[in-house]
């Protein structure tokens, strides 16, 4: 969370574009408790949160991609799987029922 504090304090300084939302009047009024709890107006309370998810979000986007090495593993080992076990060919060998064929 001490990225979103830092860009917070960034964003004070430069603001020279718009975001608008619509949402029901009940809403807008759990959004402005809230944002009065934190302390803070309903913009940069609204601002802090989508900014916090934004950044989770792209975090677990970037931890899903493999590095070259690793893609390389994975590669390696669809070209080549392992020999089946005993227990996996013995299951292969079986009917639908469960008897042996």
């Amino acid at each position: 969370m001490g990225k979103t504090m830092a860009l917070s304090s960034e964003m004070k300084n430069v603001k020279n574009a718009r975001v608008e939302i619509k949402t029901s009047a009940e809403l807008k009024e759990v959004l402005r408790e809230a944002a009065s709890a934190a302390g803070l107006d309903l913009s940069a309370f609204i601002l802090s949160a989508a900014l916090e998810r934004a950044e989770n979000v792209l975090d677990n986007q970037r931890r899903r991609q493999l590095s070259e090495q690793s893609w390389k593993e994975v590669n390696a080992l669809i070209a080549e799987p392992a020999a089946p076990t005993l227990a996996l060919q013995a299951l292969m060998q079986r009917n639908k029922d469960g008897r042996k064929a």
